[in-house]
C-alpha cells in the first residue's frame, strides 16, 4: 500500500516550431503537511494561461482540488489529473497534478504481495529505492535485497541481496527466510553451494512464520517432488480448491499453481481454464501458460494471440513470440519481408529484455552469435545479452555461454568456466547440462564442487558406468 506524501502541480509546454518536439516543465511542490482544505495554491505558469487552484478537501487518502468550477480528485490508482490545457505564442501548454505515493513500510502479508513477482519489482521507481534505503525497518531491508537479487541492477547486486535478506532474516521476516532459502536452492550465497536442506529448512520456517510466498513455492515443491518436498500432486489441488472458495482476496498466482497441479495430474482441459481464470485475475504468467497449453493442442492461432496479449499487459517472457522461428523458414522470406522480420525480433527481444526476461537475452545471444534471422555478428552483444540473462538467472544463457568456450580447441581456463557455467545451469534446472556436469567432474574440471556434486548431482547408477562410457560423453 502506498500513501501520498507530496502534490505537484506542473504546467508543462512545448513550442510548435517546425522539428522541434521537446516538452519542457514548471513544477510547485507542497508537502502534505501544507495543505488544509481551502488554501489557494500558487505555482508557476508561464503562459500566464491558467487560473487558480484551491484545496476543496485533504486526508490521508486523497486530495481534491477545485478548478475552473469543477472538482478533481487525486488517490492512490488515480494520483493524476490534468486539469487545463491550451495554446500561446505558437505554444501548447499543459496544467497537470500529480500526487508522491510512497510506500507504508508495515510486517504485514499486505506489504509483502505488492513484492512477489519479477514485474511489481520493475515498478519501483528511485524515489522507492531511496525510501527503502533510507529506512531502517527490516520489512525495507527485506524488499532492497529481493530487488537485488532478482533484478541485479547493480554490479554489486548479489552481494547486497545477500547482505539485506540476513539482516531481515535476523530480524524474523518471515518472507525473507524464503529469500534465503531460494538462495541455497540455487548457490547464491557467499559460499557458492547448493544446500538443499538449509534451503528446506528455511523454507519451511518461512511458512511457520506466515510467508505467503513460501506457501506458493512449497505447493510447486510438491507438485514435482523438488526441494525434498513429498510429490503430491493431487492433494495440492485439493488445497489450493478449497483455499479459492474460503479466501475472497486470493493470491492470483494461486491459478497458476493449480493450473500446473491440472497440468501434472493429466487434466487438461481443466488447467486451461485455470490459466484463463489466471489471467482474468491478474497473473501475468498465466499468458504464457495458457499461449503454451494452446500450443501443446496445436492451436497456433490461440497461441500467437495469448503471446500478444501477454506483452501488452507487460509480460516479459511473452515478447519471445517468434524468436524462434527456423532459419530455412526465415530465408524463405523475401528480402523486404527478412528486413522487416528481424527489425521486429530485435525490437521485440530488446523490449523483453527491458523486463529482465532471460529467455529474451538468450535469444538475443544467439542471434548475434550466429548471425542468423538477418543479426549482425556482434560479440559485444552477445556477452552483453548473456551477462544480464545470467545474472537474471536463466539457465540457458549460462548453457549457452559454456558451448561458446568451448568451440574449437579451448584453453584450460575455458574448459574449467565452461564447467562452472553448466554446474550452474543444472542448478537452476536444466537437466540437459548434466551429463557434461558428471564429465566435467570426472575430468577434475569441478574438483571445489565435488563434495556438492557427490551429494545432489550424480544419478543413482552412477557406478555402473565406466569412466569412458559415451553414453555420460556428448562429444564422443
Amino acid at each position: 500500500m502506498k500513501k501520498w506524501s507530496q502534490l505537484i502541480i506542473d504546467v508543462d509546454y512545448s513550442p510548435s516550431d517546425p522539428g522541434i518536439n521537446n516538452w519542457f516543465c514548471e513544477s510547485t511542490k507542497y508537502n502534505k503537511a501544507d495543505l488544509t482544505a481551502g488554501k489557494k495554491l500558487s505555482y508557476e505558469d508561464p503562459g500566464r494561461l491558467f487560473g487558480g487552484i484551491t484545496v476543496k478537501e485533504v486526508d490521508d487518502s486523497k486530495v481534491v482540488l477545485s478548478y475552473g468550477g469543477e472538482d478533481y480528485t487525486l488517490r492512490e490508482g488515480q494520483s493524476h489529473r490534468r486539469l487545463a490545457e491550451g495554446g500561446r505564442d505558437y505554444t501548447s501548454f499543459e496544467l497537470n497534478t500529480y500526487l508522491v505515493l510512497d510506500f507504508v513500510i508495515e510486517n504485514t502479508p499486505a506489504f509483502f504481495r505488492q513484492f512477489q513477482t519479477r514485474e511489481q519489482l520493475l515498478r519501483l521507481n528511485d524515489r522507492d529505492i531511496q525510501l527503502f534505503e533510507a529506512s531502517n525497518d527490516p520489512c525495507a531491508k527485506f524488499v532492497l535485497g529481493r530487488w537485488h537479487y532478482v533484478l541485479m541492477p547493480r554490479e554489486d547486486s548479489a552481494q547486497l541481496a545477500e547482505k539485506y535478506t540476513r539482516e531481515a532474516v535476523d530480524a524474523g521476516i518471515a518472507d525473507a527466510y524464503n529469500m534465503l532459502s531460494i538462495m541455497y536452492a540455487n548457490a547464491d550465497t557467499a559460499e557458492d553451494r547448493v544446500d538443499m536442506e538449509e534451503s528446506a529448512r528455511l523454507r519451511d520456517e518461512a511458512i511457520r512464520r506466515g510467508s505467503e510466498a513460501a506457501r506458493m513455492r512449497y505447493a510447486r515443491n510438491r507438485i514435482a517432488g523438488l526441494l525434498l518436498a513429498p510429490e503430491e500432486p493431487a492433494k495440492v489441488a485439493e488445497e489450493i480448491e478449497q483455499l479459492l472458495k474460503e479466501d475472497d482476496d486470493i493470491n492470483p498466482g494461486w491459478y497458476s499453481i493449480l493450473g500446473y497441479a491440472y497440468e501434472t495430474l493429466g487434466k487438461v482441459k481443466e488447467a486451461g481454464a485455470m490459466y484463463r481464470e489466471g489471467i482474468e485475475h491478474g497473473c501475468l504468467r498465466c499468458y504464457y501458460e495458457l499461449a503454451l497449453w494452446h500450443q501443446q493442442q496445436g492451436n497456433e492461432e490461440e497461441y500467437d494471440k495469448l503471446m500478444e496479449e501477454g506483452k501488452n499487459a507487460g509480460c516479459g517472457f511473452c515478447f519471445t513470440l517468434h524468436a524462434d522461428l527456423d532459419e530455412d523458414e526465415y530465408q524463405k522470406k523475401t528480402p523486404e519481408l527478412k528486413r522487416h522480420f528481424t527489425r521486429y525480433i530485435k525490437e521485440q527481444l530488446q523490449r523483453g529484455m527491458k523486463l529482465a526476461d532471460g529467455t529474451c537475452a538468450y535469444f538475443l545471444a544467439y542471434n548475434y552469435f550466429y548471425g542468423t534471422l538477418g543479426f549482425e555478428q556482434d560479440s559485444n552483444e552477445v556477452y552483453r545479452c548473456l551477462e544480464r540473462g545470467m545474472a537474471w538467472g536463466d539457465f540457458t544463457c549460462y548453457s549457452f555461454l559454456a558451448d561458446i568456450l568451448e568451440i574449437g580447441i579451448p584453453s584450460d581456463q575455458d574448459r574449467k568456466d565452461a564447467a562452472v557455467y553448466r554446474l550452474k545451469a543444472l542448478r537452476l534446472g536444466d537437466e540437459s547440462a548434466q551429463s557434461k556436469v558428471i564429465i566435467a567432474y570426472r575430468r577434475g574440471l569441478l574438483k571445489e564442487y565435488q563434495d556438492e556434486i557427490e551429494k545432489y548431482w550424480l544419478p543413482d547408477n552412477y557406478d555402473d558406468y565406466e569412466e569412458d562410457d559415451s553414453r555420460w560423453d556428448p562429444y564422443v
